[in-house]
């Protein structure tokens, strides 16, 4: 079974004590589709690659064990939206080494996996999931919007909200306070602000103050200019003297020293007169510039109106009471924000549920009628049916009603594969032999004619030396294609496991 498991892209048999006991080894499948077969080969080793092969399993090209899933997924002409094949088929490829046999977790397909995960791939086998997928998405989209408002909020980007009902009314209580205190301010001054006038004044107050410091700024610029210009006309001048009579007292004096300094000195006063000069450029640019920007400022202010003629303390007061109540309010906004993103959040969750708990119960039900028709067929009406509940998408049930026994268990089993294979687009099944130890001759007689009544791929491992009833051996015996024994007839040529001749059972693997 692990090996017809492998042939269908499983990894288990690569890792199986028989793969490892025999060390590398190649395995050669094809699959046959109305007049076209498929030759391919796998090793043991190299299990994550896929030899494509000519009918004679010469090796043409190889595909990695994904794209060949994906080969075998278009092959079986599987239309599904979602899922992978492998997905689709592990659950319903029941081999002992898997461990995917427990009679009441059919929808698991190891025993670790999630009761979700496992939900999720039989709303995938009924085409279902697409629907749900598109609610997951919204909601994944309005967490995603609440965690950028966060995230903006953190780094200051948007105001900080409140973070309780009480600190919300509180910020409104003082919104009020504040717009009170503002209309008493404009009643004073008797202007009549309205609210389409609030950002005019805020421009009035910003323009104003910008006057003030180019002003300032000018006033400095102009002492700069005034102690520049004192200086070059009131600077250390250098008095010429008539070296000769300098001579006459000091007969020793060296004159030509004396006159290479004073050299030095015109080249100096030079100098400081270009600095000065360039200073005086400079100053009156910057003073000329700021008188611009002055002129331009004032010029804007005289077009505001009314506005421009109101006291700058009046505007920065009521700037101040504009500020506060933009702050509150938008503290307050960011607050309904966050419950807007809640209570979105609370909705899309809402509607996710009540659209998966509709495909729920609607595969629910599907299945449940499909598992009444056959074990009416099994039992001929006279034993309750299995019936799966799954819940709320989170964890599932899967029972008999008022019977627990182990050969009933096994026998829902089945009835669940098969109709989950026919009411689906799984390509086959799997069922290795424990599955069938404890059932019962009669409701095994009637598996083993469902099995021959369907369309598809079913493989089962038999490991009795001689059916239980005549029907049954019939039955395998005209659609076995494997016997196995060991008394020479291993599947490898040795029996490893040591058994004894007596205590070796035959095995039968049919399609």
């Amino acid at each position: 079974m692990l090996i017809i498991d492998f042939a269908f892209g499983g990894e288990t048999y690569a890792k199986s004590p028989t793969a490892l006991h025999i060390g590398d080894h190649l395995i050669k499948f094809a699959f046959k589709f109305a007049e076209s077969t498929y030759y391919f080969s796998r090793t043991t080793v190299d299990a994550n690659t896929v030899n494509v092969c000519d009918s004679s399993y010469t090796v043409q090209s190889t595909l990695s064990i994904d794209d060949y899933r994906k080969r075998l997924r278009e092959l079986y002409g599987i239309t599904l939206k979602d899922g992978s094949f492998r997905s689709l088929v592990g659950p319903y490829f029941r081999v002992a080494e898997i461990d995917n046999c427990n009679s009441l977790r059919p929808l698991h397909a190891f025993p670790r996996q999630k009761a979700a995960e496992a939900i999720v791939a039989l709303e995938k086998l009924f085409d279902k999931y697409w629907h749900i997928q598109q609610y997951k998405d919204a909601l994944k989209a309005k967490k995603e919007k609440q965690d950028a408002h966060k995230a903006a909020r953190k780094q200051s980007l948007l105001p900080n909200s409140v973070t309780t009902r009480k600190a919300y009314k509180n910020n409104a209580a003082e919104i009020e306070r504040l717009e009170a205190e503002l209309e008493e301010l404009t009643t004073q001054t008797d202007r009549d602000l309205s609210k389409e006038g609030t950002e005019e004044a805020d421009q009035v107050s910003e323009i104003k103050g910008k006057i003030t410091v180019l002003k300032r700024k000018r006033t400095r610029l102009q002492s700069q200019l005034d102690a520049v210009k004192l200086n070059a006309s009131g600077g250390i001048s250098y008095v010429q003297g008539e070296f000769s009579e300098l001579q006459e007292f000091f007969p020793d004096a060296d004159l030509r020293k004396i006159a290479e300094i004073e050299a030095f000195h015109q080249k100096l006063i030079i100098i400081l007169k270009q600095q000065i000069e360039d200073e005086t450029l400079r100053l009156s640019a910057l003073i000329a510039a700021a008188a611009e920007e002055i002129q331009g400022l004032e010029e804007e202010l005289r077009s505001h109106g009314g506005f421009a003629a109101m006291p700058k303390s009046f505007l920065d007061k009521f700037s101040q009471y504009r500020q506060q109540i933009d702050t509150l309010q938008n503290q307050n906004k960011a607050y309904d924000d966050a419950q807007t993103f809640a209570e979105e959040i609370k909705a899309a969750k809402q509607a996710l549920r009540d659209a998966e708990e509709g495909i729920l119960r609607n595969i629910e039900s599907t299945i449940n009628s499909q598992m009444t028709r056959y074990n009416d067929i099994v039992y001929s009406q006279t034993r309750k049916a299995p019936v799966i509940s799954l819940l709320d998408g989170s964890n599932y049930e899967f029972s008999t009603p008022d019977d627990t026994g182990t050969g009933t268990s096994f026998k829902s089993l089945i009835v669940f594969d098969l109709s989950v294979l026919l009411l689906t687009q799984l390509p086959a099944l799997i069922h290795d032999s424990l599955i069938f130890n404890d059932i019962g001759y009669k409701p095994l007689e009637k598996i083993m004619e469902l099995y021959t009544k369907s369309n598809k791929q079913i493989f089962i491992a038999f490991d009795k030396k001689e059916a239980p009833t005549e029907r049954i051996q019939k039955i395998l015996d005209s659609a076995a294609v494997l016997h196995l024994s060991t008394d020479g007839n291993e599947l490898f040529g040795e029996n490893w496991g040591g058994k004894k001749a007596e205590e070796a059972s035959s095995d039968e693997i049919s399609e």
